[in-house]
């Protein structure tokens, strides 16, 4: 019969092989035995029990075949965070007879953006951005550009796809803060109807979008009208 005890403190026994000389101590000196089934409680110093006094016992497994649960670590998830932050950059080259479309407008200019897709430099670093804070592949691991699928596509569809999967995360846009690198033409004439289509395209209101643009005062590539970059910063909030 298994048998565990409290109450009462034993002497230490130095390993589990004196258990019968437990027992037979237990036995002369009448103490009662609890059956715990398949499980005899068993320390160092085991607590017994006499009369209704009673603690609750160490417990080991006295067959073999009967192996006690081990705790299983719990597995690491990522952390749900309140805010993200994302930050993306983009730069084209401009070349002679292609369209200049920033930020889903196309702008009247001799030179456009030399790319796989429309090479809209403002919707890639805000796509890029929106990926950055998700932790998740930039766009040319998303939409590589040598995959004849996205030759000649609109930004506009990757900056739509960016959107699900933000949302699909569990997340919206706080705020985007953007700036356009460019030496000409000159923005001021588009920026409202560049963030505009940007609010729509990202569901989200004007007050949250800022939008600037730079010379690079005629320095390298940007300041001599042969290319056009962007910087964006978002901050993405848990819905």
């Amino acid at each position: 019969m298994a048998a565990a005890f409290s109450a009462l403190v034993l002497p230490k026994w130095t390993d589990d092989s004196s258990l019968k000389s437990a027992i037979s101590w237990v036995h002369n000196h009448q103490l009662r035995p609890i059956n715990f089934s398949t499980h005899i409680c068993v320390s160092r110093a085991p607590i017994l029990r006499r009369g209704n006094q009673f603690k609750r016992p160490v417990c080991q497994s006295a067959n073999p075949a009967v192996e006690i649960k081990k705790q299983s670590a719990v597995a690491k998830s990522a952390p749900v965070l309140p805010f993200r932050v994302g930050h993306g950059f983009d730069l084209h080259r401009l070349e002679p007879g292609l369209p200049l479309i920033i930020g889903g407008i196309d702008i009247p200019h001799d030179r456009g953006c030399d790319a796989h897709s429309d090479g809209d430099v403002l919707l890639h670093c805000v796509v890029d951005a929106i990926l950055g804070a998700l932790g998740l592949p930039d766009i040319g691991q998303l939409f590589p550009d040598n995959d004849p699928k996205w030759r000649g596509a609109a930004s506009s569809v990757f900056l739509k796809e960016a959107v699900r999967l933000m949302h699909e995360a569990g997340y919206e846009l706080g705020n985007l803060d953007a700036t356009l690198i460019l030496q000409r033409p000159k923005l001021s004439p588009h920026k409202e109807a560049i963030r505009t289509n940007l609010c729509e395209l990202l569901g989200s209101d004007p007050s949250v979008i800022n939008l600037k643009a730079k010379t690079h005062e005629k320095v390298d590539s940007l300041g001599e009208n042969r290319s056009i970059a962007a910087h964006t910063i978002v901050l993405l909030m848990k819905k």
